[in-house]
């Protein structure tokens, strides 16, 4: 059980925000789209880029081999080698190579004819390795020419380096993630305003509740989405279903206390004659149960005009206080008590004032029982104090105050439910109290609104 809960009281799962969780799963879609669009396009570019060097290549494979010829001296020649300058230059990754695959027999093999870029390298296998030792995308085409009636088989080779895909690609993949790091950031905004548009009836909602809470409103009103008005119809029935459970709770309650009255007089009549004929210990076992069962119906009373607690209306402490004292100074021996006010002028607490009644008047009426002379009301917020000078509680019976319809001195007056009842307001509210010993001599009852 965690710390402040109640046994048999239901516990609420806190699964976090509903705004971050919306949040969350938006921006995790919205990059999850991003980086899925920028592997595609990626995957597009490349193809392209490798595509448009490819058909580079095969147009000057064509060039090449349309002019390829043997010389008169058993040398390979190409008359009309490509323009590119790249061709040209020494390792400039552009480079092609004619050699013979098959001859006739007896002949000569000529050597490769290679092309100025490769300088004194040749492209040894597959070609697929540069001078340089970077790996190069190829084109390859076998052609056959007749010198001099004499058929030769030719290996045409033309072939460029990776960096012409690879190096466009980089620069792609860079833009691409900074224009993409941008669409994120402006999609997440977008995805923020849409999800606070969204919750704002849900926020609408909660501050119409909380003024539920406070007292300064009975039900839901105002326009919502079609979405949650129907949890605005269930929320409004369940508040009359409240309201109207609670009336018929206080009368029920209300009705029992006052029905046993009538019984309680009538036994406390049968022991008062019992007593009158010597039977006196049957007397005071009757006295006995019929107070007991007094302070049960003065309880059931009491319980029955407490709110729900539920609604925290703010009730003017002074002018509350000043009609409490009225009535407490009315009883006996109040008249001969000082009732010091320590209050500012405006003061109020969070509880609903028919519960706030109940609770000075219990407090005062404790004290007045006990005081000598002075009872001393004070609140210097959060803390309503309540203090008198009587001769106070030992501190072994400080924990037993409060205990449903315990008495520490009985020949005191009451059922024993004075402070009892301030606990159960002080349970309802949430309240906390402590007991201890007064400054001026007495018992001081602190409460924390």
């Amino acid at each position: 059980m965690t710390e402040g809960s109640k046994p048999g009281a239901p516990r609420l799962m806190r699964t976090g925000s509903l705004r971050l969780r919306l949040l969350s799963a938006a921006a995790i879609s919205i990059v999850i789209a991003m980086c899925l669009t920028g592997f595609a396009l990626n995957r597009l570019f490349e193809n392209q880029v490798r595509d448009r060097v490819i058909k580079g290549l095969e147009d000057d494979l064509l060039q090449i081999a349309g002019s390829v010829e043997l010389t008169a001296d058993g040398k390979l020649k190409a008359g009309n080698a490509p323009s590119d300058m790249r061709y040209q230059q020494p390792y400039s990754g552009r480079y092609w190579r004619i050699a013979v695959t098959e001859a006739p027999p007896g002949m000569t093999v000529p050597k490769p004819l290679l092309s100025s870029s490769l300088w004194d390298y040749d492209l040894a296998g597959d070609g697929t390795i540069g001078p340089e030792h970077e790996p190069l995308m190829t084109v390859r085409q076998v052609i056959s020419i007749a010198s001099h009636g004499v058929p030769l088989k030719l290996s045409v080779l033309v072939a460029a380096d990776e960096s012409e895909v690879v190096r466009p690609l980089t620069e792609l993949q860079q833009q691409l993630l900074l224009a993409f790091s941008l669409i994120c950031a402006v999609l997440i905004a977008g995805a923020w305003l849409q999800v606070t548009v969204g919750l704002r009836p849900l926020k609408q909602l909660a501050e119409d509740l909380a003024e539920i809470r406070k007292g300064t409103a009975f039900r839901l009103s105002g326009s919502f989405p079609v979405e949650v008005a129907p949890l605005v119809t269930e929320l409004n029935d369940v508040l009359d279903l409240r309201d109207a459970s609670l009336d018929r709770a206080r009368r029920r309650a209300g009705d029992l206390a006052h029905g046993l009255k009538t019984p309680l007089t009538v036994l406390s009549a049968v022991a008062r004659h019992l007593r009158r004929e010597g039977r006196a210990v049957e007397a005071d076992d009757i006295e006995e149960q019929a107070d007991l069962m007094l302070r049960h119906v003065e309880r059931a009373l009491v319980r029955a005009r407490l709110s729900s607690g539920k609604g925290h209306a703010a009730s003017d402490l002074p002018a509350l206080l000043l009609k409490v004292l009225g009535a407490v100074s009315r009883l006996p021996d109040a008249e001969a008590l000082y009732f010091e006010v320590l209050l500012p002028e405006e003061a109020s607490v969070p509880i609903e004032q028919r519960d706030l009644t109940e609770l000075l008047g219990n407090l005062l009426d404790n004290a007045r029982k006990w005081a000598r002379s002075t009872v001393r009301i004070s609140y210097a917020a959060p803390l309503l104090t309540v203090e008198d000078d009587g001769p106070g509680v030992p501190e072994a019976e400080l924990a037993r105050l409060g205990e449903r319809g315990r008495k520490l001195d009985e020949s005191k007056q009451g059922a024993g439910l004075g402070l009892s009842i301030v606990e159960d307001i002080a349970d309802i509210y949430g309240l906390s109290i402590t007991y201890g010993r007064s400054g001026l001599g007495g018992l001081k009852v602190q409460i924390c609104v």
